[in-house]
């Protein structure tokens, strides 16, 4: 058996191009086999500007949903509360 590899630039048509093979004389069978493309640098820094930024909303969200309730709590340090906020009043902690 012998195969002929045959690469497609992405504004053509790929399944008119393997329905015109297949009408030729003596083929048996086409296959597609899709590479995987690089992802650009400037792709990537917009990947994680979106998600930073979708995080950030997300986080704000949360937060004016804790302040609508009258309640939450502020820490700029994840292992340390810094001050509890009640229904108008705040509680420093030290």
């Amino acid at each position: 058996m012998t195969q002929i590899l045959v690469t497609l630039n992405e504004d053509v048509t790929m399944q008119h191009v393997r329905k015109a093979i297949e009408l030729l004389r003596g083929v048996v069978s086409t296959t597609v086999f899709k590479t995987k493309t690089e992802t650009s640098p400037k792709t990537l820094r917009q990947q994680e500007y979106v998600n930073g930024s979708l995080t950030r909303a997300f986080d704000e969200l949360k937060r004016a949903q804790r302040e609508a309730r009258g309640c939450w709590f502020e820490s700029s340090n994840p292992e340390r509360l810094m001050s509890i906020h009640v229904f108008g009043y705040t509680l420093q902690l030290p």
